[in-house]
């Protein structure tokens, strides 16, 4: 099973165990929140699309307030059982749902733990493992913002150096290293707080974007 309708399913039963009212990393966003914004995204993409355009206000806002009075095991169910018809999400569920889905199921799993807390790593099998590789690989450049190179090495797999350059000094004291299992790897660099990596280096100028 690929990455994405894996973590779909987990993530299903997830939001349905936690109930609707559970915290997430999400904010404020509780699983009810979380629910709504998975299905609205997926279900009415046209509408999820023109919501992150700069001009011409929320068209999502109206579908997110109407979804977030449906019974939460309805919403939950509906967008579980994935896009339908012509939904451009067919075609780009494995691609484009697999980072998606692996960290809202993280945000589910880890929404009452706090910055500090011991995180109890879920186990990955070695092809979901490398295909999170392949999107770390991908995602590093797009949410990394650094003064000097980063150096991002998943435990057991191949490091990934993000922002190579020359400067740096012939120990490597010029860089930060970020070490730990992939999936804690993919969390962090998309800004989660709550994950259990091993940063060395100097991160005063390092940024992180969020999804």
């Amino acid at each position: 099973m690929k990455l994405s309708a894996f973590e779909r399913e987990a993530l299903k039963n997830s939001l349905l165990e936690k109930g609707p009212e559970a915290p997430t990393l999400c904010g404020e966003w509780k699983t009810r929140d979380l629910a709504v914004h998975l299905l609205v995204r997926e279900q009415y993409p046209v509408s999820f699309l023109r919501s992150q355009l700069p001009v011409g206000g929320d068209p999502a806002e109206e579908l997110t307030q109407e979804a977030l009075q449906r019974p939460y095991e309805e919403v939950v169910e509906q967008w579980a059982a994935g896009p339908k018809g012509l939904n451009p999400w067919r075609a780009l569920d494995t691609m484009g749902n697999a980072m998606e889905h692996f960290i809202h199921h993280e945000d589910v799993r880890r929404g009452a733990l706090t910055p500090g807390e011991p995180v109890e790593e879920r186990e990955i099998s070695p092809e979901h493992a490398r295909e999170l590789h392949r999107l770390l690989k991908l995602s590093a450049p797009r949410f990394i913002k650094a003064d000097r190179p980063v150096i991002l090495a998943p435990t057991g797999m191949p490091r990934i150096v993000h922002n190579d350059k020359s400067g740096v000094s012939a120990d490597g004291e010029s860089v930060i290293r970020v070490q730990g299992g992939v999936g804690e790897l993919i969390l962090w660099i998309y800004g989660r707080k709550v994950v259990n990596v091993d940063i060395t280096g100097d991160t005063s100028n390092l940024k992180l974007s969020s999804l």
